[in-house]
């Protein structure tokens, strides 16, 4: 039986939403993709009142759980090869050359209430699918996913630059907190793990602590919603 018109357009609607979170995301040097979050509002109208997770203590940050591999940023995660059997496609990405800046990113796809590996995988197997078949990118956008759980995986090898933000992608580095932020708040495992990994980046890289931004504080875009976005500043404090 065919789809109704009211059935197509949702399925459209979930295929427009993996793209990633801005419509002008790309990687730098190389065309325009096809715009992934069209449609996607730059300032939402839901403005309810949010109050920030408190930032953990220093002490209290721990490794991310379950390292697969300390990639050369210096980052513990989970390795690439256990979400995915695919590469990157080496003619459709430059080096990244040197890590200055840190910017944070949400899925802002539908909220994430999995924690389990297994469906972790799947979803970033799903956007890396995606971002190199109908945004034609050389591979998925960010470099660190943070899953609900807390777990850091690894995404786009650190050795070249991402496809997260507009004429910003060299020496930048993608963290995308897997989440929908404008519908859900980040957990706190999450949060320590996200605090966890920006101060091993600033820490060894000798990022200026102006230079740790969300997407929205560089572009015009929603992401990372309003919900980790009240963790910037608090964040911003970690690892000044």
């Amino acid at each position: 039986m065919g789809l109704t018109r009211r059935q197509a357009i949702m399925a459209s609607l979930g295929a427009i939403a993996l793209g990633g979170c801005s419509s002008t995301a790309r990687t730098s040097r190389h065309p325009r993709p096809i715009a992934p979050w069209a449609g996607y509002p730059a300032n939402p109208s839901n403005r309810t009142a949010y109050t920030p997770v408190q930032a953990p203590p220093r002490q209290t940050i721990v490794q991310p759980k379950t390292p697969g591999v300390v990639t050369p940023a210096g980052v513990a995660a989970i390795s690439r090869s256990k979400w995915t059997r695919t590469g990157p496609v080496k003619s459709k990405v430059n080096a990244m050359s040197g890590i200055s800046k840190v910017t944070i990113h949400h899925e802002g796809w539908t909220a994430v209430n999995f924690t389990s590996q297994s469906a972790t995988a799947e979803r970033l197997e799903k956007i890396r699918k995606y971002h190199v078949g109908e945004n034609r990118w050389g591979d998925i956008g960010y470099h660190y996913i943070v899953d609900r759980a807390g777990r850091v995986w690894e995404g786009r090898p650190i050795q070249y630059q991402g496809a997260h933000v507009s004429q910003n992608n060299e020496h930048n580095v993608g963290i995308l907190v897997l989440g929908n932020f404008d519908k859900q708040s980040p957990s706190s495992a999450q949060l320590k793990s996200m605090y966890h990994t920006v101060a091993v980046l600033t820490k060894q890289h000798k990022i200026k602590t102006k230079l740790v931004r969300s997407h929205k504080e560089i572009s015009t875009t929603a992401c990372p919603g309003k919900n980790l976005q009240a963790q910037m500043n608090a964040l911003r404090r970690h690892v000044g």
